[in-house]
Order: structure tokens, then sequence, then C-alpha cells
């Protein structure tokens, strides 16, 4: 940029013209310049002249001087000179041109020259050099030059979400000033908080508006917005419980029975701040979080359910409290806790003298106070172990010993339940048949090693054996005088590989001989194998006989009676690696009829 300048043009015999121009003033209202400027003689002239003619000088496009009259010339003679006013740019910028040409000697013209530059700008509007990132609490403060000062129409400041609206509307600020701040109304701040509902930062533009003889300038820098204090809000908390059960055992809603009572809490306001709304709530105790989805920007009397708490003792309900902008506000409610957990006891049952029917039962229960509003109750019921149902449930009273009567030939099952007014345990034992291990029969004058004596010597059983004077005779009780099928054994199968064949000799009444026959199962990997076979040792049986299966595992061996006062005595014999996988035990139930289905005893 330039004030003034000059150019010579070209010349004829040492003589030339010279051009030169120099501002004379600006107009920041019409937006232009007013330059001066002259045409004069120069060169190898200044004692003596030299005729000129045909003189023109253009300047910005305009002829500004045009004559043919030829003059005679000194070096600085003026030919010419005279003002122009040159018109800005918008943006108050402006480069011009100038040309001068002449005929030296000579009516042609022989001599040009020119010249450009760019004259200084005018000043068409101020410029916002500063703003800041502020909060929505705070007054933002910009800075700005005008060195149009006054001259300028008008001059306005505004904030913008957009660039497209002045939200924050304009205000006048100082023409002369260089510094303005925003001292920004309640209903001003909430429309900048209300366009960030989701989040704590926005991007706002700062606006300077210039307005000169008409024409509108802006200057602009974008910022960013920061909303401040605006966690959500928790009030009035508290929690109950809802469980009816539990609550009739307490008689006190704020009391609360570890994993049985139904906790819910309730919050008397819930609230979102600075046009944010309402996310989420979670709810953690003892490490389990409950989370529930929200909406709107308040919530009143808001009820959570959370559910069982397990926690033996005191402890705090934790809340966290989140807005669609991430911020989170958190609170704690103490929670009153009562212990709690399934009754427990120590059971001791054994038959007297360990083999009397009569039985020994003594429940010792221990279960949890619940502030003393809790009781007990036991019972049991009996089965025998090889069959049967389960008795009615019976009564007992806790820490008493109680006798009961369980038949010592037979094993017993005996369930034993405790329960409180929240739950119950169940405890299962056994009872195996009162067998002694050494018992003295006085009347018989006989000792039974393992069972009782049934004749004047020593009965031993070991195995599933029974030997007296060399065999064991078993007579079916109660069906003397009855003819049919009367079962000798019950084999129950309990391991793998049980495929050893089972011996019975078996002796009746008015026999000459006795009869031996062989009870087969097949080679299985399993504990519950098909039957091979039931095979006499003869070429062909001397009665019939039977093996039916009843259960998994079990099967039965009758032998039919010769007539119906028979008597029948039988020998067992188990492999000595099978004893361990074999149950055998003995009856005097009696049938009618073979099942469909037996296995019927045959020749080998």
């Amino acid at each position: 940029m330039a004030n003034s300048g000059s150019f010579n043009t070209n010349g004829y015999q040492g003589r030339y013209l010279t051009f030169s121009w120099s501002v004379s003033s600006q107009s920041i209202e019409s937006n232009s310049s007013t330059i001066s400027w002259s045409l004069k003689g120069a060169g190898n002239a200044s004692s003596s002249w030299y005729n000129a003619g045909n003189f023109k000088v253009v300047i910005n496009g305009v002829t500004v001087y045009s004559s043919s009259t030829r003059i005679k010339l000194y070096n600085g003679t003026v030919v010419a000179s005279g003002n122009l006013t040159i018109a800005h740019g918008s943006d108050g910028t402006k480069t011009f041109s100038a040309s001068a040409q002449a005929g030296i000697y000579y009516v042609a013209v022989n001599c040009t020259g020119s010249g450009s530059w760019s004259l200084p700008t005018i000043s068409r509007q101020a410029t916002l050099t500063s703003a800041p990132n502020f909060t929505d609490e705070q007054n933002p403060k910009i800075i700005y030059s005008n060195s149009a000062g006054s001259l300028v129409t008008s001059l306005q400041a505004c904030i913008s979400l957009t660039g497209s609206t002045d939200n924050i509307a304009y205000r006048d600020i100082p023409k002369n000033g260089t510094e303005y701040t925003f001292n920004l109304t309640t209903a001003e701040r909430n429309i900048l908080r209300s366009a960030s509902p989701n989040s704590n930062t926005l991007s706002v533009i700062f606006y300077v508006k210039t307005v000169i003889s008409g024409q509108t300038y802006y200057s602009t820098l974008t910022r960013t917005l920061t909303i401040v204090n605006a966690n959500p809000t928790i009030s009035g908390g508290s929690y109950k419980d809802t469980n009816s059960t539990t609550i009739a055992i307490t008689g006190n809603n704020q009391q609360l029975i570890q994993n049985n009572s139904t906790v819910a809490f309730t919050f008397g306001s819930l609230a979102a701040q600075k046009y944010a709304t309402l996310r989420s709530i979670e709810i953690t105790v003892n490490a389990v979080t409950v989370t529930t989805t929200l909406s709107g920007s308040s919530l009143s009397n808001t009820t959570i359910t959370f559910g069982a708490i397990n926690s033996s003792s005191n402890l705090s309900a934790s809340i966290k409290l989140t807005d669609s902008r991430g911020n989170v506000s958190t609170a704690s409610i103490a929670l009153n806790m009562l212990a709690w957990s399934l009754p427990t006891a120590i059971i001791t049952c054994t038959r007297k003298n360990n083999y009397y029917s009569d039985t020994d039962l003594k429940v010792n229960a221990d279960y949890s106070s619940l502030g003393g509003n809790n009781t007990i109750t036991i019972q049991y019921q009996t089965k025998e172990s090889d069959g049967g149902s389960w008795s009615a449930l019976q009564s007992l009273q806790d820490n008493v010993m109680e006798t009961i009567e369980l038949d010592n030939t037979e094993a017993w099952d005996i369930k034993v339940i405790v329960t409180d007014r929240l739950g119950s345990t169940t405890y299962n034992l056994s009872i195996d048949r009162g067998i002694p291990i050494v018992y003295f029969d006085r009347l018989k004058r006989a000792v039974g090693i393992n069972c009782f004596p049934s004749e004047d010597t020593i009965d031993l059983e070991a195995n599933a054996i029974k030997l007296s004077e060399g065999f064991f005779s078993f007579e079916a009780v109660g069906v003397n005088g009855t003819a049919g099928y009367a079962r000798v054994a019950t084999i129950k199968i309990t391991g793998n590989y049980s495929n050893a064949p089972i011996k019975f000799e078996i002796f009746r009444r008015g026999a000459k001989r006795s009869e031996v026959m062989f009870l087969c199962f097949n080679n299985d990997n399993s504990d519950d194998p098909s039957i091979n076979g039931l095979f006499t040792s003869g070429s062909a049986p001397l009665f019939n006989a039977f093996a039916n299966k009843t259960d998994t595992s079990t099967w039965d061996i009758y032998v039919q009676k010769a007539e119906s006062w028979d008597s029948i005595t039988v020998i067992t014999t188990i492999p000595d690696y099978m004893r361990s996988r074999v149950k055998i035990s003995y009856a005097d139930n009696l049938l009618s009829d073979i099942p469909s289905g037996a296995t019927m005893l045959t020749a080998d």
C-alpha cells in the first residue's frame, strides 16, 4: 500500500515527462480516496526548452487530461495537474493504475509511461480479536478493535448457537471501545442451557456486526460453553419391607430379614438440573445392583423394588442418579438387617444296645432368632429301606430324646424335617437291622455271631452266607398249609461285572435229595445287568422255579411248593469276588402263579 507514487515516460534526446501522485484525503463514509496528481517536463532541459504536444493522462481508467497543443517545456514545467476521487472496494481496498503520453519535438506521440499502485485500505468493520470459553454461570467478555470509531453507522455484538440466529440477541457495544461484557439474563442463560440437554459442553459463536453507509460486516470467533453445577438431586430417600410374611414375623417393615424381605426404596424427589432429563437410577446393596431407567426432568414419590438382600448384618444402600448429560449424584441409605439361615440340627439315632427294635431319636436344632420372633418345629417319618411307603409325620420336641419302634429285623430310612417360620431343612438317616456282633441266647443255649441264633448251636452270618450245622433252613412264615411259589431270596446287584453264577441248593420236604440251581447274569459293565438264565445242574429240573426282575438291579427267586405243607430249605453260595457286589435278603411272601416274563428254571 502506498500514499504516493510516480513514473517517467520513455525519452527523446534526453527529454521525458514525469507523472506523480499522492493521497490528499480518504473518506470512510464514501469508502474512497482523493489523490493529487501532476505531469511535468523532465530531462536535459534545465536551461533550454523543447517543444512537446499531444499530451494525455489516464488515471484509474479515467482520462483526466488531454491536449494537442504544443508548448515549450523546461525540466519541472507543469504540463497538467489535478485531483481525482477513486472509490474503494467493499472490503476497503483499492489498486489503481495511471498512464501518460506525449510527442517530444514531433507531432506524433513518441514518449509513453505507466504505473500501478495499491491505495491505503479504508477501515470498513470492527474486528473481534478475543473471546473466552465460559460457563453458563459466567458473563463472557469480548475484545475487539474498531479503527473506524464513531464513523461506523452501527456496532453490535451477539452470541449465536448455529451462526444463523442471534440466540443471545444483538446489543450495542461502544464504537470507540475495545471490550464488551455480556451481562446475561436468566432467560438468556436458559437459552444456552436448553440447547445442550445431553452434554455439558456446547459450541457457540461470538459475533461483532459493523454497519457502515448501509454495508454490513461481520467478525466471528467460535468458543465452548460449559454447563456447571448441574448434577441431579436426590431427596427423601427411604426403604421398607413389602413382604407380608416377613413383616408378620418382625412386626416392623424397617427390619429386613436376610434373603427373605422384599425391599423397596422410595424417593420423595428425583430431579435433573438446567434442562437435562433423568436417565437412570442405580441402587447397589452388598455388591448387587438394580438399575431402573427414568425419563422426564423430575419425578416425585418414586418407588423402586430391589428384592431380597443377602446380608446378616446392617449395611448401606448406595444410590447413584444419572442425568442425560452423564452428571451423577450419589446418596446412601442405612439398612437394618436380621440374620437368617435355614435351620440346622445335630441328630442322634441308634437302636438300644445296637440291635433292639427300640430306637432312640434326639434332634438338637439350631435356628435364627429373628429378634426373638422365630419358632421351630421338628417332625419325622420312617419307612423300611427295602420298600414300603413313608409313615405319617410325627412331631418331636427340640433336644428331647424320644424312643421310637423300628423292627430290628429290617433296615429303616428315617426322614427328619426341621422347620422355622421361613424355611425347612430335611435330614435323611439310615438304621441297619438290629444284629448284635455276639448274642448269647440262654433259652436256646446258643450263641449268634452277627445274628440271633436259631438253633442250639452257633449261628454265623457273613457275606450273605447263613450257616447252621452246615446250612441255613429258611421256612416261609405264614405260608404253611398254602400252595404256590415261595420266595426264597431277593438278589440286589450293587456292582459292575457281577457275572459269576450264584448257587442255590434247595431242600424240600419229602425229597430224596437236594437240587442245585444257578442264577447267571451277563458280562455287563453295569450294576443292572441282564439275566443270562436260571439253570439246574441236572438234565431236567426236579421242581419249578423262576427268577423275576422287580426293580432296577433287583431279582426275586421263587421255588414251587410240592404240596401245601411243603417246607423249603436253601443254602446260598456266592463267589468270593462278588460278595461286595451282591446283597441277598430272605422273605416269606408267596405267589399263586408265575408272573408273565419271568425266567424259568431250565437244564444247563
